[in-house]
């Protein structure tokens, strides 16, 4: 009886260890799939081009070897992406299992209702465990996604306020300002004396005028962000924007667009401004950022730490570039535009033969905090250590080996990529602010913070006013504030312009836009 006594009593420890076992043996158990699956995903390649994105990055590769999904890539460069991947939904074949969409809410969502991505309501309900605890904290993302008759054909993740974490802002040369003996600059006035100064001063020391004050890419896009200062809306928010009566306005026919264009039209016809900033690719960009020969830019802050490197490589031993304050207007209240809610948007093609693994591969890399840490920080004993829940980046990302900042060091291997993910403030707070002077440069940038405007999805029939108009309207609004800049055309044709605008149905666009604002706040 004793021998039964002790052997029951054994067979009930063992069973009461097992749990613990499993918790803390290693397991061969695959977070997605035991059984290899791979899928195609078409998304924006790696912008720190010495290491394009493929799944041999050490990112990848652990995100493979966790989760069991092997991803194969189709990329292409960001300059490309947008008409590559619209000219391959539209003809609706060969697509990749899972897209990363290069469009509107509403154009995706169109998509879907056309049967070429796949509608995942049910995929959701059954898989997306991350993506509920993720709507039980962001409760207004579900408003980005669902159409009117309840459907949903694409996710998307969701940014804490990135902006505080590190800001898009304007930079500056402080040593060509130490050397000419000038203060950072705060008004535009300021800011005219300054880029005067760097173009004929010769800050660079070489004796040769090839300083170039101020310079961007992206075009018209970049210039935009200038609109801030009149407290404007029209890069993230395409220009629309709710006026203080909660009224959705077009910003790119308001008189303040009008002044900031005769600014900029000012800067470039003194070669103040890069004279090929309409056309400055990334790389061009990122070439005169890193010589010593542009005085100032609008940029991510942590972007300065690869620049100061590799000007200091090159000899420039005092070089230091760095985030200055948002310039000033009178009777102006400056801001800063958010990128909005979304961190973009994924969807399932209708070619996809593994939709299930497909969405619980998508809820796991978009929405899980897990994933959100390996997206941000890269891999635990490389980039960063963590004992007793306190994480400490390592030399990797605060004096990268090869110059790069912080950003471009988490993407060498394969963290940080265009394809969507969720930002955490805290774990981006961790990796953009290593160095206090960002810390306190980024604290003098959030009172200035400011949701960007997101409209939501639009019916059918709001959906065919926009798509018949805004795209021409668009096409020209940047076609005439480009040519406004570089003197192709003369400020005194304003009102002609805007009647041009007004003429091509602006106000047709901005009802819809204000019957979807309303709809979405009063949800």
């Amino acid at each position: 009886m004793k021998r039964f006594v002790a052997f029951a009593l054994t067979c009930m420890l063992l069973v009461c260890m097992f749990p613990a076992l499993a918790e803390t043996a290693p397991s061969t158990s695959k977070l997605i799939t035991d059984e290899p699956v791979t899928l195609t995903v078409a998304t924006i390649d790696n912008p720190y081009t010495a290491s394009p994105l493929t799944p041999d990055l050490p990112v990848w590769k652990y995100l493979e070897e966790i989760t069991g999904v092997h991803i194969e890539f189709e990329t292409y460069s960001a300059d490309q992406y947008v008409t590559a991947m619209t000219t391959r939904l539209g003809a609706g074949v060969e697509l990749p299992d899972i897209i990363d969409m290069p469009v509107s809410f509403s154009d995706a969502y169109q998509y879907g209702k056309d049967g070429i991505v796949i509608q995942l309501n049910d995929l959701l309900e059954e898989y997306g465990t991350y993506y509920k605890q993720t709507l039980a904290d962001k409760p207004k993302l579900e408003s980005l996604m669902k159409g009117l008759d309840g459907e949903i054909y694409y996710l998307s993740t969701v940014r804490d306020e990135e902006m505080a974490s590190g800001p898009y802002g304007w930079v500056i040369r402080k040593d060509w300002l130490d050397k000419l003996g000038l203060e950072e600059p705060k008004t535009l006035d300021d800011w005219y004396a300054v880029l005067k100064a760097f173009k004929e001063k010769d800050p660079n020391g070489n004796g040769v005028a090839d300083e170039i004050p101020m310079t961007n890419y992206s075009g018209l896009s970049q210039m935009l962000v200038w609109g801030n200062v009149w407290g404007l809306h029209l890069r993230q928010s395409g220009g629309f924007y709710p006026d203080d009566n909660g009224v959705v306005q077009y910003e790119f026919i308001d008189e303040r667009a009008k002044e900031m264009l005769a600014w900029l039209n000012k800067l470039y016809t003194e070669g103040l401004y890069d004279m090929e900033a309409i056309t400055n690719t990334r790389s061009q960009f990122t070439s005169r950022m890193s010589s010593d020969i542009a005085g100032a830019a609008i940029a991510w802050q942590e972007t300065t730490t690869t620049w100061n490197g590799a000007l200091k490589a090159s000899g420039v031993e005092d070089a230091h570039w760095v985030l200055t304050a948002i310039p000033t207007v009178e009777g102006y209240t400056p801001l800063l535009e958010t990128s909005g809610m979304s961190n973009g948007i994924i969807s399932i093609s209708k070619n996809c033969q593994n939709p299930k693994v497909a969405m619980k591969w998508l809820d796991y890399v978009m929405y899980s905090e897990e994933c959100a840490k390996l997206m941000t920080l890269g891999l635990e004993g490389t980039t960063y250590t963590e004992e007793n829940g306190e994480i400490t980046m390592t030399e990797f990302i605060t004096n990268n080996p090869d110059g790069l900042g912080p950003v471009e060091a988490v993407r060498s291997l394969g963290a940080w990529q265009y394809f969507p993910f969720r930002l955490y403030s805290k774990y981006v707070t961790l990796l953009k602010m290593n160095d206090p002077e960002h810390v306190e440069r980024a604290a003098a940038y959030i009172p200035y913070i400011v949701d960007a405007f997101e409209e939501g999805i639009a019916t059918e029939e709001e959906m065919d006013i926009v798509s018949r108009k805004l795209t021409d309207i668009q096409t020209y609004v940047e076609e005439m504030c480009t040519k406004f800049i570089i003197n192709q055309a003369s400020l005194d044709e304003w009102d002609s312009y805007v009647q041009t605008v007004k003429d091509m149905g602006i106000e047709d666009v901005l009802a819809v836009y204000r019957t979807q604002y309303e709809r979405m706040n009063a949800e």
